[in-house]
């Protein structure tokens, strides 16, 4: 079973913005009415934590507030990191 990831973004432009933050994974952007979202379809382990690292690291790096995640019917909000370590989370 395919597990998925689905970023909530803010506008069209921060969507389009995660999809570059996200180039080398399977990331699609999808429209629901006024809503854009990332959509990530996640293969295995390491997988998984590249993408959260890369999207960690876009959320620091644009400083513009938090980024609304799903993951497995569960909602998280990744915030950015006030003093970024070195080499990601």
């Amino acid at each position: 079973m395919v597990k998925t990831l689905t970023i909530h973004a803010a506008s069209d432009r921060s969507a389009r913005e995660m999809l570059e933050a996200l180039n080398g994974f399977p990331a699609e952007l999808v429209r629901a009415g006024d809503s854009c979202m990332v959509v990530v379809d996640l293969g295995g382990e390491g997988q998984i934590v590249g993408v959260l690292s890369a999207l960690q690291q876009y959320v620091t790096q644009r400083a513009a507030g938090a980024a609304h995640v799903e993951f497995n019917g569960t909602n998280y909000v990744m915030h950015p990191e006030a003093d970024p370590e070195p080499g990601g989370l």
